[in-house]
């Protein structure tokens, strides 16, 4: 068990790492390359689809959570099986640590391209750093 807790407080902080130098090189970017907003439906509804990834974002993040974590974890309470349950646990927690910084960082070039500001890059690399940093391996510890 605690091998697993120290491969994914490793996965975990190499991933923030990762979001944190994609943030770095967006702003490094975005100050040599300028980038003007989409025009698509003549930019009428540009606000209003970034909202609509900022509200998707902050309802897919709990949904992944529960599905690719905290459900084993309820099981891992229910069971005394643990060994089968720890490779699921393992492949799943590997994922969701993959799946944040990759959800966030294509929703952040995607608002980064329609509003041709890199404030909404850096704001959703700070929900995946945010939620990364909420992601406690150290639970497992208590089974």
């Amino acid at each position: 068990m605690d091998e697993l807790v120290a491969y994914l407080h490793k996965r975990r902080l190499i991933m923030m790492g990762i979001v944190a130098f994609l943030a770095i090189l967006a702003i490094a970017s975005s100050y040599f390359i300028h980038l003007s907003p989409s025009a698509y439906f003549g930019g009428k509804y540009n606000k209003t689809f970034i909202y609509t990834l900022i509200v998707y974002k902050f309802i897919e993040l709990p949904i992944l959570y529960y599905l690719l974590l905290h459900r084993h974890l309820r099981a891992l309470e229910k069971t005394l099986d643990h060994e089968a349950l720890l490779v699921k646990l393992r492949k799943h927690s590997k994922l969701l640590l993959f799946l944040i910084p990759q959800g966030n960082t294509v929703f952040g070039v995607i608002a980064y391209k329609i509003s041709g500001n890199v404030l909404y890059f850096l704001f959703f690399s700070l929900i995946a750093i945010i939620t990364l940093y909420f992601i406690k391996p150290n639970k497992l510890k208590l089974y």
